[in-house]
């Protein structure tokens, strides 16, 4: 105690401040990644080989830093402008997933950087949909948006390097073309769905008339067959009138004369 007392303030304050520095250190030589994040460890700012897995881990306090890089799924949205084949313009958006190799984010670290997206994947999206959209006239893409997506999607899994990226999926979300352009293509749905209907009408006429004509062409077939059959048995007529006979007598203006019928 009495060497304390005999210290003086200022020799007080930098004991405290080097206990206080020791603390510090202490901790700041301790780290943690988390099971989403892989570390990137530098040396006097030199990337070290490999990454560092999730865990605690302890470093070189002052001399050594870690980076945490988020190596969850990436999803980003975008918007190009592109020319179809036959040169119409289109406002396209779109979204992108992808996966980092794990394994190898002190790699892309290393030689692209944090912003590796907008300095490698987003030009990569940019040619893939000129080129791919430029295969394609804008009717084609219209009806057929998908075929347009996944010719994106492969050139994409081809172009972009698989020892940085994997798991990659394209979407088109969007497709606006000119105005004058998609009016178009309103009057051609409503043209052909007006051609499709009128052709559901004579369709239907066509089958009306065909059911008319085998209902007449039956009738006449019976009608043939029954005179066939009066023709070879007379007596047919007198039987047939008998079972249409409603038991009334029949009526008469001149005279009161029966019909006799023969059924013998």
């Amino acid at each position: 105690m009495k060497k304390i007392k005999d210290m003086s303030v200022g020799q007080i304050s930098l004991w405290a401040m080097l206990a206080l520095l020791i603390v510090i250190t202490v901790f700041s030589s301790f780290y943690t990644i988390k099971s989403t994040e892989r570390g990137v460890l530098s040396t006097f700012g030199k990337i070290s080989s490999g990454v560092i897995d999730d865990g605690l881990h302890v470093k070189i306090p002052f001399i050594q830093s870690v980076k945490k890089i988020n190596v969850q799924q990436k999803k980003f949205d975008g918007q190009e402008n592109s020319y179809t084949r036959d040169v119409q313009t289109s406002d396209v958006q779109y979204t992108i997933n992808y996966d980092l190799v794990r394994d190898n984010v002190h790699n892309l670290i290393k030689y692209v950087g944090d912003d590796y997206h907008n300095r490698i994947v987003v030009p990569f999206i940019r040619s893939s949909m000129k080129e791919s959209f430029g295969n394609f006239a804008a009717t084609e893409i219209v009806e057929n948006r998908d075929a347009v997506r996944r010719e994106i999607e492969e050139k994409l899994r081809r172009t972009l390097d698989s020892n940085y990226f994997i798991n990659i999926h394209f979407q088109l979300i969007n497709i606006d073309f000119d105005d004058d352009f998609e009016n178009a293509i309103k009057e051609k749905q409503v043209a052909e769905q007006q051609a499709l209907k009128a052709k559901n009408v004579t369709i239907q006429i066509e089958e009306q008339a065909k059911q008319t004509k085998i209902r007449a062409e039956a009738d006449a077939e019976a009608i043939r067959i029954k005179a066939k059959a009066l023709e070879s048995n007379p007596k047919l007529v007198e039987y047939e009138a008998v079972q249409k006979w409603d038991g009334k007598m029949p009526q008469y203006m001149m005279g009161n004369s029966l019909p006799l019928i023969n059924i013998k």
